[in-house]
């Protein structure tokens, strides 16, 4: 059993296989590309154990917590097919060939004005995303509102090459920048970005490289520990919390914005009781999310540490 931290994990691609991938969205008709799509996400569920293995321990828990909820008897294979799906929407979204134009917004709080319509000298946001759905859609949001600058804030070392990647394949250019541990270097450099104006988007849904720095929550019905990270970071930015989440419904993707918090203030007494009371609003969020997309949960890793919990059994 292979108990590798996510982070250091090998991605599943390389150079040629976003070459190709590119080529492939960009010019196959929609009939084919779902016929190859369909065969690459075979080939990714015969070939990936650990990824089956952790999808079937989340859609026991999401039917425990959803009695309720019917899941297809292929359901884990469906699942690797949405992801694969959303893979190849990602190149389109690169490509330019999915825009703003084939989103549907759903924004009660109105953050489009401060997206779109900043006050003179308003300080930027951050927008929590999960690996629920597909994140990338929000490129196609950045492409349309031209000045809205947003930094993507990653944990693996991997971000930089990624990023190239992303840019030789099409991509807008959306600033990538590895935030293993908030030292004092990288919050000045986001104190700085900050105060220009500029957003930051951080997966709320992940735990750090180190896996020190974790919260415990309760997710779908069992105990998970998620990043202190983007909690920590909002208390120490004194700015804005949002979330975004995006996910597919009808062969159209729907992009939800909504208003989390207008900051995150502790005292040093109350910092691990404040950060307690975010993170479980925030896995409630998202198990809304799941609840309502049950096969668009795309985090494939071992998220409630089960093999840990195994090892650790006599």
């Amino acid at each position: 059993m292979n108990n590798t931290h996510w982070a250091a994990q090998p991605e599943r691609g390389n150079r040629l296989a976003l070459w190709l991938t590119t080529q492939i969205v960009r010019y196959l008709p929609p009939w084919l590309l779902s016929v190859v799509v369909t065969l690459i996400s075979r080939y990714y569920y015969h070939t990936s154990p650990r990824a089956r293995r952790n999808i079937a321990r989340y859609q026991r828990r999401l039917q425990t917590a959803c009695p309720d909820l019917a899941l297809p008897p292929d359901a884990a294979r469906q699942q690797i097919r949405s992801f694969a799906e959303a893979i190849a929407d990602r190149f389109a979204v690169w490509q330019h060939r999915l825009t703003y134009r084939d989103l549907t917004v759903h924004d009660p709080d109105n953050l489009y004005l401060r997206i779109d319509h900043p006050a003179p000298g308003a300080r930027g946001e951050i927008l929590l995303c999960s690996h629920h759905g597909n994140m990338e859609i929000c490129r196609a949001l950045v492409a349309h509102h031209r000045d809205f600058a947003l930094n993507i804030l990653v944990h693996h070392k991997h971000a930089a090459a990624y990023n190239r990647a992303l840019k030789n394949a099409g991509a807008d250019d959306i600033r990538m920048i590895q935030v293993s541990e908030l030292d004092a270097a990288v919050m000045l450099e986001l104190q700085n970005r900050v105060n220009r104006g500029e957003w930051l988007a951080i997966a709320a849904d992940r735990v750090p490289v180190r896996g020190e720095k974790t919260v415990s929550v309760s997710f779908l019905g069992d105990e998970a520990r998620i990043a202190q990270g983007p909690w920590l970071l909002a208390g120490l930015l004194q700015t804005r919390l949002n979330t975004l989440f995006c996910r597919k419904e009808l062969g159209r993707y729907h992009l939800y914005l909504a208003d989390f918090a207008d900051s995150i203030r502790w005292q040093k007494n109350s910092r691990a009781r404040i950060i307690q009371q975010a993170a479980t609003r925030y896995a409630a969020l998202l198990e809304q999310q799941c609840r309502e997309a049950p096969l668009q949960w795309y985090n494939f890793y071992d998220f409630w540490n089960d093999d840990e919990k195994h090892l650790s059994q006599p």
